[in-house]
């Protein structure tokens, strides 16, 4: 955290303290005379490079330098932290020394989603949950966030990523580059680093000049004019300067930033809007002066990760993304020869071949994975032009070459005026489909794994009155999402929302929050608006909304009844997923009312689960002819209809391996055998960092990728690890779901 203060801008020399041993030897006259004559000529250079500093306000250093090797990606700007969740120790006094290796974990994933679940729907003991609360507390401050912990990005003017971690900390390099200043200074910054990065990929494509800046630091590393590589410690963390506890500010420059490291207003500015300082940053002072000078650090980085070849001569460096451990399978896995089509494998058990994401077999880049957000309407007149806009906030196109095709693919009616579109085409990551259509009707446009859908109608009706949509629970203290849906005569939605004043918000029955509780008409999108619901107690809810004559009433939301499983709570990761299965009778719990999500599945439960929820009829009990199955156990119907529609084959030594844990490879093709979805003729490039492309069960992966049926992390599928009870649960109800609506991939 950048405490309060004066903020300092100056360039001045730095130098590194060094120790040197004296001797007290007698020294001659023309020892003498050379000292002399080294203290004039010291004296005439200083003071050239005094005048040189007075006219130009830099010191005489970089034309001088080695230039910084080219850019071949980035690397986390720490390695470990403690974990936060289980060690016990004081960050404020303990040194990053004196802090065991089993007490420290790899730096967590800088992700918005775990950091903004809500802490009241946290659950001690929970593994999972554990892992968020690790993510908050590591990440305190968010990039344009504010001093309210509450994790919002573009809520505040704090133009940087807050990493908390104890003194002593190592900190890297994110990239090669050249130091360009250093400050020892006991206010402001404290000590820091800023080290210039050139001809580096543009979050808004191209290439450019970036400035990461390392901020409250201890020990400095490195001196000014200093050529430094990836993943090379430069120093370590601290609480210097005005800061209120040990971390570290980290925060990259863009070039047109006046100053390094940049902040966006001054303390003139804070004083004349009536502000402290802390109170400025919480209120977004500057807010676009941060946008414009610096980018997302933790972003950049992320996205950047494994993309480039390493260096082999980093010295501390840190290549592999947060979180990610040794992907090598080691005989968990068995793969079938090339003629092989089934799930099952030889009886040799070679393992799955894992490799690199730099692998040469995998130099081609499969654009209908990337991830889009697409925004615009979702009702238009027909011949009218509706532009969808498509954001590539993850930085993906950095990854294409020219000749790369991103192809926007459109079902139903309407024609798109361009459906191929490269690297050149986007603009800040950006770029605009435009579709028209002369009939009524809907058309789903898809780019990548993203799509959205528009209807096109032949008249847009007036809003007649509106409707709440809800799920028909909450929980209580609790934050519940409803939506507020203008609506025509026939109960239908308009899109295009228009009415004077606002729409109030009140209980008609029960109490609680409403945030918003007044709506205008900039809070619909699409004739839709959102709502958060918080009530303190378990008494039924109606929710009305208003706006003069038009009317709208929720139906009664009570309370959300007990939990299905002990284990199992509504913030638990698979809630919704094992919550649907219970209610259609695929899955049940234990005798103890746990679920127990983390267990593993073995091949023959899997084949129940998945025949039961997709409604595979199980034929009569047939013969198996596994050497290692029996025709009276509960599973032999189940498993005799798989064989029978060649869902399942077995080994080549005659057995089925009834009880053995069903690996993520083999359960893959279960599910898309099950619902015979038709596989992707060709695969242009690995669907996963660790599945090749021309492996068996790539088909699969891809399948899964594409419809977004498992959460991963840094694109890992790990495929020979065993199915959880939780994984298979969520698999499940994802694919169902996207089948069920004909959508191309599951979003929450």
């Amino acid at each position: 955290m950048f405490g309060p203060g004066k903020v300092k801008f100056e360039i001045r020399p730095i130098y590194k303290k060094r120790e040197y041993n004296k001797k007290k030897n007698k020294k001659s006259n023309l020892v003498r005379g050379f000292k002399y004559a080294g203290i004039g000529i010291a004296t005439v250079l200083l003071m050239i490079l005094v005048y040189f500093h007075q006219q130009t306000g830099i010191w005489f250093k970089a034309s001088i330098l080695e230039a910084p090797q080219p850019f071949n990606g980035t690397v986390l700007p720490v390695s470990k932290v403690p974990d936060w969740t289980h060690w016990t120790g004081d960050h404020y006094t303990t040194h990053y020394s004196e802090i065991s290796a089993s007490n420290l974990v790899d730096l967590p994933n800088y992700d918005l989603t775990k950091m903004q679940f809500p802490d009241s729907q946290l659950v001690w003991g929970n593994s999972s949950h554990d892992i968020i609360r690790n993510t908050k507390i590591t990440y305190p401050v968010v990039y344009l966030g504010n001093y309210e912990l509450d994790h919002q990005e573009n809520a505040g003017s704090h133009l940087a990523v807050d990493i908390k971690m104890p003194v002593g900390t190592p900190i890297h390099a994110i990239a090669n580059g050249r130091v360009e200043k250093v400050s020892m200074e006991e206010d402001s910054f404290g000590h820091h680093i800023v080290i210039v990065h050139p001809n580096v990929p543009d979050p808004n494509g191209g290439t450019t000049t970036l400035y990461s800046c390392y901020v409250h630091m201890d020990e400095i590393h490195v001196v000014e004019g200093e050529t430094v590589l990836k993943g090379e410690q430069i120093g370590t963390s601290g609480n210097t300067g005005n800061s209120t506890t040990p971390h570290l500010h980290f925060q990259i420059d863009r070039m047109s930033a006046p100053w390094h490291p940049y902040w966006p207003f001054s303390w003139s500015e804070s004083q004349a809007a009536g502000l402290s300082f802390f109170e400025a940053v919480n209120a977004g002072l500057g807010l676009g002066n941060a946008q414009n000078n610096t980018i997302n650090p933790m972003n950049y980085v992320t996205s950047n990760l494994g993309i480039y070849s390493m260096a082999s001569n980093n010295t501390g460096g840190i290549d592999n993304p947060a979180g990610n451990s040794d992907n090598n399978t080691d005989n968990e896995n068995q793969e079938t020869s090339d003629d092989q089509e089934n799930t099952e494998t030889n009886s040799g058990d070679p393992e799955i071949e894992v490799i690199d994401v730099n692998d040469s077999s995998n130099d081609q880049i499969d654009t209908s994975l990337f991830t889009f957000s697409l925004t615009g309407e979702s009702a238009s007149l027909i011949n009218n032009g509706v532009t969808i806009t498509a954001v590539d906030n993850s930085n993906q196109i950095s990854q294409l070459s020219d000749n790369d095709e991103i192809r926007v693919e459109l079902d139903g009616v309407g024609n798109l005026t361009k459906k191929v579109f490269k690297k050149s085409d986007f603009n800040n990551n950006t770029i605009q489909i435009i579709i028209k259509s002369s009939e009524v009707g809907i058309a789903n446009v898809t780019v990548g794994k993203s799509s959205h859908q528009i209807n096109f109608i032949d008249q847009i009706p007036q809003i007649s009155g509106f409707r709440i949509d809800h799920d028909g629970h909450f929980q209580k203290n609790t934050v519940e999402v409803i939506k507020v849906v203008a609506v025509d005569t026939n109960g239908s939605i308009v899109p295009a929302v228009s009415f004077t004043g606002t729409v109030s918000l009140t209980f008609k029955e029960g109490s609680g929050t409403l945030t918003p509780d007044r709506l205008s008409v900039n809070n619909f999108v699409n004739g839709q608006a959102t709502v958060r619901v918080t009530a303190p107690n378990e008494n039924d809810i109606i929710i009305r909304a208003q706006n003069g004559a038009l009317v709208g009433e929720s139906s009664s939301i009570s309370a959300e009844d007990a939990v299905v499983f002990s284990d199992v709570s509504k913030s638990h990761p698979n809630y919704e997923a094992v919550r649907y299965l219970y209610e259609n009778g695929v899955i049940s719990g234990y005798g103890d009312g746990t679920f127990k999500p983390e267990n593993t599945v073995n091949r023959v439960e899997a084949l129940k689960m998945l025949m039961l929820a997709f409604n595979v009829g199980v034929g009569p009990n047939g013969e198996l002819k596994f050497s290692d199955t029996d025709n009276s156990a509960w599973y032999a119907t189940t498993l005799a209809t798989a064989v029978a529609k060649e869902i399942v084959r077995g080994y080549d030594d005659g057995t089925f391996k009834p009880a053995n844990t069903v690996n993520k490879a083999e359960y893959l093709k279960m599910i898309f055998e099950t619902n015979n979805i038709e596989l992707t003729d060709s695969i242009a490039a690995n669907p996963y960092a660790d599945v090749p492309k021309d492996a068996w069960y790539a088909p699969y992966a891809y399948l899964t990728n594409k419809k977004n049926l498992l959460d991963v992390t840094n694109n890992i599928l790990d495929p020979a690890n065993g199915m959880t009870r939780g994984d298979v649960a969520e698999t499940i109800y994802r694919l169902k779901y996207v089948l069920d609506n004909s959508l191309v991939t599951y979003s929450k």
